[in-house]
C-alpha cells in the first residue's frame, strides 16, 4: 500500500529513498525521501532516530529531522546541487569524553537543536535505479540543554544554551530511485 502511494502521481514525476551511510556505520537508524517538486528543484527530508544505549557505560541517543530544497545545476537527480536546509532534533548523550563530547564522562545531557544553513552536493548515478550522493552544509545550529550528574540518575547540574555557525549537514548517502 506505502508503495502505491508513494509512485502515484501526486507526488511528482520522479521519487527517491536514501540512507545516509556514516550514520548507519554508527548503528543509528536514518531514512531520507527525495521528491522532485518541479524543473530543477527537489525537496530532501532526512529523519534519524536513535533510541538505543550504546552500553551500560555510554548513552546516545537522538532524533532529527531536516528538510532541504535542492536546486540541481543540470537535470534533477543527477550531477551537481545547492540546497536550503533547516532540522530540529532532541538529544541525550552521556558516558562519553572525547572530542566530539568533551567532558561528558561522567555526566549526560539531554535536550533540544535547531539548525539552519546552506548545502553543496553531487549525486553519480551507479545505474537506472541507484546512486551515491554526497553532501555538506554549512550554517548556524542553537542548542538548549540540562546537564545531569550521571548516565541514569536524575540531580540536574546545570543547563545552558550553545549556538554554533560550522557544519549542520554531512552525509553519503546510497540511494535507491522509486520512480
Amino acid at each position: 500500500m506505502l508503495l502505491v502511494l508513494l509512485t502515484t502521481p501526486v507526488f511528482g514525476q520522479r521519487l527517491a529513498i536514501k540512507e545516509n551511510l556514516p550514520l548507519a556505520a554508527l548503528r543509528v537508524p536514518n531514512i531520507g525521501l527525495e521528491l522532485e517538486v518541479g524543473q530543477k528543484l527537489t525537496l530532501d527530508i532526512s529523519a534519524a532516530y536513535n533510541p538505543f544505549q550504546v552500553s551500560e557505560t555510554k548513552k546516545w541517543k537522538l532524533w532529527t529531522v531536516q528538510p532541504e530544497l535542492r536546486y540541481w545545476f543540470c537535470q534533477n537527480f543527477s550531477g551537481s546541487f545547492v540546497g536550503l536546509h533547516a532540522g530540529a532534533g532532541q538529544f541525550n548523550i552521556g558516558g562519553f569524553d572525547n572530542a566530539i563530547y568533551p567532558g561528558l564522562k561522567d555526566t549526560r545531557v539531554q535536550g533540544s537543536f535547531w539548525n539552519a544553513g546552506i548545502s553543496y552536493g553531487y549525486h553519480w548515478i551507479l545505474s537506472p535505479r541507484w546512486g551515491i550522493e554526497a553532501t555538506a552544509g554549512f550554517g548556524y545550529a542553537n542548542y538548549q540543554y540540562k546537564r545531569f550528574n550521571c548516565l541514569h540518575c536524575g540531580e540536574k547540574v546545570g543547563s545552558g544554551k550553545e549556538s554554533y555557525l560550522g557544519p549542520t549537514r554531512a552525509g553519503i548517502s546510497l540511494i535507491y530511485m522509486i520512480r
